[in-house]
């Protein structure tokens, strides 16, 4: 491979890269072409856990379904060539056959080259940890076949030259996949309607009526000279910066992408305060506030709820019985709810007694299906974290 056909200044190849957060197969046109120009057989760019052992999500360039969920499956705990990246360090694409880490002859014996490599004409890798991003490891893969030949310096070199710029490409991907999550989150939810708006100064020009009732039932939060302030020295620090990187004067120091905030409740999920910056030349027809910043209230609990009084009626339940089955199916102990509710064990005991008897029902088990299974009780959806390449190919 020439090292000139993917330098850093091959217009195209970088094109194909700063596009791939923006597009459906923008991750698969990206390898595809790294394959061509590369002179790879195949290429793999895999999403793991922190100990890089098992495959969350990727993207992968010629090897066929099959094969490449029989390597994910079990194959890819079994490559020679991976447990090498982990005394190397990240940031970097190694050379299988140069930089020590599996020499050819253990390669040929191993279970991994006979039972998976072998019948896909795969004998030499260039491989490397490309970043690692809030306990997740991307690694990226290149494969080449007997007759290729290894994967000599100069185009190890080559590969190294593109990395930086993966992994500005890789953090934004994670950048757009979380805005992605929080709007999800947002719209799921139905909290859009307890918000307030900063202006350029910080100062609150508007607090939504929702986001009111919170400020007044949470002593953690409250205005102060038409600014918000938190009582948790470490949010109301984390609450500046956030704020602070929504506008030009600290947009050099941080990234203006905004964030999440979580304060602690007694009894209660934390209440989450989501900092998202407006764009200041916003279509003033739409925002007519001279915001430049809004920070959204959501409320933990209500991430994940059901519709109480249905539950009520469908069960034949009181209304504080049917809370009671909706905190257990929400996975809360009598415990926890005698806790949340404020009440004693023994109330709490006494409720789900009559509750079991209503239902003909035995365990907390069988009540978290039967509540679960109920068509149209559940009114909310708690967002799954996933990983942020969730393209697969």
């Amino acid at each position: 491979m020439n090292s000139e056909r993917i330098s850093p200044g091959t217009g195209v190849l970088l094109d194909e890269l700063y596009f791939a957060p923006y597009e459906a197969s923008g991750w698969h046109n990206f390898l595809k072409r790294m394959v061509r120009q590369s002179d790879s057989r195949s290429a793999r760019l895999l999403v793991m856990n922190k100990q890089a052992n098992r495959v969350f999500s990727g993207v992968q360039i010629n090897t066929d379904a099959k094969a490449h969920q029989a390597y994910v499956d079990h194959y890819v705990n079994l490559c020679p060539w991976r447990p090498g990246l982990a005394h190397l360090p990240p940031g970097r694409i190694y050379s299988s056959y140069l930089d020590g880490i599996c020499d050819q002859k253990t390669f040929y014996r191993s279970e991994f080259f006979n039972d998976w490599a072998k019948e896909l004409d795969i004998h030499h890798g260039a491989s490397g940890t490309v970043w690692q991003f809030e306990g997740q490891t991307v690694q990226m893969f290149f494969q080449r076949t007997g007759g290729q030949g290894h994967f000599r310096r100069h185009e190890t070199e080559a590969f190294n030259a593109l990395v930086p710029h993966i992994r500005r490409t890789l953090r934004l991907e994670a950048i757009l996949h979380q805005q992605k999550l929080k709007q999800d989150c947002l719209e799921a939810s139905g909290c859009f309607n307890a918000f307030l708006l900063l202006d350029a100064n910080q100062r609150v020009v508007h607090v939504s009526e929702p986001a009111w009732r919170y400020l007044r039932a949470n002593p953690q939060l409250h205005l102060a000279g038409q600014r918000l302030r938190l009582a948790d020295g470490q949010a109301e620090q984390k609450l500046r910066h956030l704020l602070g990187a929504s506008f030009v004067a600290g947009a050099s120091r941080a990234p203006v992408t905004g964030g999440v905030i979580g304060l602690p409740r007694e009894h209660q999920s934390p209440l989450l305060l989501q900092v998202l910056p407006l764009h200041p030349d916003a279509d003033r027809g739409l925002l007519p506030l001279p915001a430049h910043s809004a920070i959204f209230l959501l409320d933990g609990d209500e991430q994940l709820g059901f519709d109480e009084g249905k539950l009520a009626e469908m069960l034949d339940l009181t209304l504080a019985e049917a809370r009671i089955a909706a905190l257990i199916a929400a996975g809360n102990s009598a415990t926890e709810i005698a806790g949340i509710r404020r009440v004693s064990l023994h109330t709490v005991r006494s409720q789900i007694k009559s509750i079991f008897l209503k239902t003909e029902v035995s365990t907390q088990a069988q009540l978290t299906r039967l509540v679960t299974a109920l068509p149209g009780v559940r009114h909310r959806r708690r967002a799954l974290r996933t990983p942020f390449l969730s393209q697969t190919s």
